[in-house]
């Protein structure tokens, strides 16, 4: 038995969920396959779960902050499990198989296989489909370790099944959900141990936060082990290697109730991926720069394929890929979005965008201002009592653009929002400071960031635009020198009364008397583009003066120096440039990544042959793949613009300039099949550069 729908989308967590209600809406017939649970690890045992434990476990700890132990709050603590499966139960209400039907969405319940490149099966039924979408998550990474017995392990995939938290937790791995769930279990009262492989405490995180996040886990009694390797396991006791590289420092034991494993995730990958022709590795699914797969019907999303493994990102890239789907391709994706973290600690720690590290490598120590502002400097974290916190803002000097925004504090997770905006958007902090933030709130904080990156930036403004200026005074220096012998060129064609064409046959009169003729027309052209000597007139009239073959010869040579000249001119000029950081930043990266294909379909169609030259070089595409671009894609232009020349008459020409008389039309003819098959082989191309 066969059917056949528009789109099949295999799992039903965020990024399954996601991509199957929008092509819904779109009015595609729609199959949504999902072989254990709606909602996928977020709803059952991630997301939800997790931060339903949290926020019991917050609130049970400022009870007894505020009121000791009592009765009441021991009865609180015992039903923290319960109010978590409340909440999930709760959420699953809102994504059952029969709401998604209500949208008009087939629901199957069962594990999909591949049969063919557009079919799957579930069960003994096949389903055919125009479109897929992949979206079945990923797994906890298992541990393997001598004496371990897994009826001990806890995995994010269990953990939320328990009744009571157990007296004493070993977490091995110190990622999000080993802080968070390290610091929910302290908080209801186990004795955790946090052990990482790590040599430093929260790696990941800005050197300001580190010691803030330690604090609070020493202030709920979690011991944290680094630089900790789990050997074995011997009768509920874990034995670690404390290492320095390779050497064994000493030797630490740990007693457990319940190991929680959280060492990093892997694909769970549907079968028959070969049979459909699916490119896969241990890391996961394959894509291109669209998500596609190299099954050019199949697209895929969320941990299956991402590098970053967060709901958001598998949400986000679901609808880029319904929107790119039901454009027809036209409408393309966009894989440099900034990506928000968030770990849901207390206080809560956000990162977006750069490091410091980063941002050092990439503009230098002089080209960028950190700023850091303590929580104790808001009114609403000091009226709160929630003043341990620190938000760094890593921007550009003299721009203000931010490249990176690290917080840890009290509501860090929504203070996030801004800076991902201000990132994506190039929203600089010269704007941000203009801006009204609400008194009191957590938020007033981005603006004391600003205020006090406007006061640096303009005290030391002096400063920076010296700088600059001295970095830029070569460059400065040779378009001076530049400039003035183009003025002079041109001062001198003035005096003399010449326009373009008299310049031109000036230049070739004197080639032409003289055996170094066409190494002066060679070198004439090579320097083109420092005089702006139009391009199209001296390969027109290298057909006039020296005829079709040789003149294309000529010109094949000519204008590939001509064009490396150019490249090196944008690259000296514009090199410094970051681009990439731009409102152009996507395209910027597509074509340096597809050097080749990109500057071969420019050359084909004929767009302005100095301004793609120039332009390779000021967005640093790669060299050599411009250059071979250039040798194939000029050969068709250069032959069409030889051949208009070596049709015209030369004394013709030059007594009555182009009239019709003066025309071949056999080198017309060619000119136009020529022009023709360039367009043509440029479609080709298209065609061929859309193939995943």
């Amino acid at each position: 038995m066969k059917q056949q729908y528009d789109v099949v989308v295999l799992g039903a967590g965020s990024g399954g969920l996601t991509a199957a209600v929008g092509f819904r809406k779109v009015g595609k017939s729609v199959l949504l396959v999902e072989r254990e649970h709606i909602g996928g690890e977020c709803t059952n045992s991630g997301c939800i779960p997790s931060k339903a434990l949290l926020h019991h476990a917050k609130g049970y700890r400022h009870a007894l902050e505020v009121a000791g132990e009592t009765a009441q709050s021991e009865t609180y603590r015992k039903n923290a499990f319960t109010y978590v499966r409340n909440r999930i139960n709760h959420i699953l209400a809102e994504e059952t198989p029969e709401t998604f039907q209500k949208l008009g969405i087939d629901v199957v319940m069962g594990e999909a296989e591949f049969t063919a490149p557009c079919v799957v099966r579930v069960g003994e039924t096949e389903y055919l489909y125009k479109h897929a979408v992949i979206a079945t998550g990923s797994s906890p990474r298992p541990l393997s370790v001598p004496g371990l017995n897994q009826a001990d392990v806890l995995t994010n995939q269990n953990l939320f099944t328990l009744t009571e938290a157990p007296e004493k937790l070993l977490i091995v791995g110190a990622g999000p959900i080993g802080l968070e769930m390290g610091q929910a279990f302290a908080m209801l009262g186990s004795q955790v141990t946090l052990a990482s492989i790590d040599d430093t405490f929260a790696r990941l995180e800005d050197a300001a936060i580190q010691p803030i996040l330690a604090k609070s886990f020493e202030a709920l009694g979690v011991t944290t082990l680094l630089s900790a390797h789990l050997t074995n396991v011997e009768d509920k006791e874990a034995v670690f290697e404390i290492r320095n590289g390779e050497t064994v420092v000493e030797e630490k034991r740990v007693a457990f109730d319940k190991i929680l494993v959280a060492v990093g995730r892997i694909p769970n990958l549907p079968k028959g991926l070969d049979v459909a022709t699916i490119k896969h590795d241990a890391r996961g699914i394959m894509i291109d720069s669209q998500f596609r797969t190299s099954n050019k019907y199949v697209y895929a999303t969320g941990d299956v394929a991402l590098r970053l493994k967060f709901t958001h990102t598998a949400d986000d890239t679901s609808r880029q890929i319904v929107t790119h789907v039901v454009s027809k391709g036209l409408l393309r994706t966009n894989q440099k979005k900034s990506v928000p973290k968030v770990t849901y600690t207390y206080p809560e720690v956000a990162q977006v965008g750069m490091s410091m590290k980063e941002a050092e490598t990439k503009y230098g120590r002089d080209g960028i201002m950190r700023v850091e502002v303590p929580f104790t400097l808001n009114d609403r974290a000091k009226t709160d009592s929630a003043t341990a916190g620190v938000l760094v803002v890593i921007a550009r000097r003299l721009h203000g653009t931010v490249l990176g925004a690290h917080i840890i504090g009290p509501a860090a997770g929504e203070l996030i929002g801004v800076f991902t905006l201000a990132i994506d958007q190039k929203i600089s902090l010269w704007s941000i400071q203009q801006t009204i933030f609400a008194y009191p709130t957590y938020s007033l904080i981005i603006k004391k960031a600003a205020d006090f990156f406007v006061g640096t930036q303009l005290v030391e403004l002096k400063k920076d635009l010296i700088r600059v200026s001295k970095k830029s005074l070569p460059k400065i220096l040779i378009a001076l020198v530049w400039l003035i012998a183009l003025t002079q060129i041109y001062a001198y064609q003035q005096s003399h009364g010449m326009g373009v064409t008299e310049t031109a046959f000036m230049v070739f009169d004197f080639v032409t008397m003289t055996v170094w003729g066409p190494l002066i027309y060679i070198l004439a052209y090579t320097i083109r583009p420092l005089t702006f000597l139009p391009g199209t007139a001296l390969t027109i009239l290298s057909g006039i003066f020296f005829g079709f073959w040789t003149g294309t010869i000529l010109t094949i040579i000519a204008a590939n120096l001509s064009a490396a000249v150019a490249y090196i001119t944008g690259r000296f000029f514009g090199g410094n440039l970051k681009l990439e950081d731009s409102i152009i930043g996507n395209s910027v990266s597509a074509l340096r990544n597809n050097t080749f294909s990109a500057v071969l379909t420019m050359r084909l169609i004929f767009l302005p042959f100095d301004l793609v030259s120039y332009a390779a070089g000021i967005i640093k595409t790669k060299f050599i793949p411009f250059m071979g671009a250039t040798v194939l894609g000029t050969l068709l232009g250069i032959a069409t613009f030889v051949s208009v020349g070596a049709s015209i008459d030369i004394e013709s020409f030059r007594q009555n300039g182009i009239t019709i008389d003066v025309i071949d039309a056999n080198f017309i003819i060619l000119s136009a099949l020529v022009f023709v098959a360039s367009l043509g082989i440029s479609k080709l191309l298209k065609r061929w550069q859309a193939k995943p």
